[in-house]
């Protein structure tokens, strides 16, 4: 639905309840992927690749969730005209203009939210590469000790 804004402007009705759908799902990938970085830890730690891997698959297609959602908003920011992403001050501009102040104020809670687990994301994520590295460290010593071994080995039978 559209109606003429102030100057003659073709102004798009904006659902607030499907934009609040959306955000509401985003958060719901948001706190999924979190619980797999959680998981993902664990099994770093434990040193256990074949959970690790199965980890990463799930997550991989939380991922592509959370892509398909993102076109979404792109999708979304379009129908009101507007070529940037939400991560921008023109699309929230343009938002609040036609949800009205209560309605964006909802929105972006939300949307403030999904930005706070995304850095605690980020967060964990480095966390799991830390402990990752260091398993790979201990292999790499390892596997150097049983070269040495090897080597030692041979010179001692020649």
């Amino acid at each position: 639905m559209a109606k003429l804004g102030r100057r003659g402007v073709l102004i798009l009705q904006v659902n607030v309840d499907n934009i609040k759908g959306l955000a509401e799902k985003e958060q719901k990938v948001y706190r999924d992927l979190i619980s797999l970085v959680d998981e993902e830890m664990e099994h770093a730690r434990a040193g256990n690749t074949m959970a690790l891997m199965d980890v990463l698959k799930r997550k991989q297609a939380v991922i592509s969730c959370q892509e398909a959602l993102q076109d979404k908003w792109l999708e979304f920011a379009a129908s009101m005209g507007i070529s940037s992403s939400r991560e921008t001050v023109e699309f929230w501009d343009a938002l609040a203009a036609r949800l009205g102040k209560e309605g964006s104020k909802d929105v972006i809670e939300k949307i403030i939210e999904i930005r706070k687990m995304a850095a605690e994301i980020l967060e964990k994520e480095y966390e799991v590469q830390k402990e990752l590295e260091s398993h790979l460290a201990k292999l790499r010593s390892n596997l150097l000790k049983l070269n040495d071994g090897m080597r030692a080995f041979k010179a001692y039978m020649s």
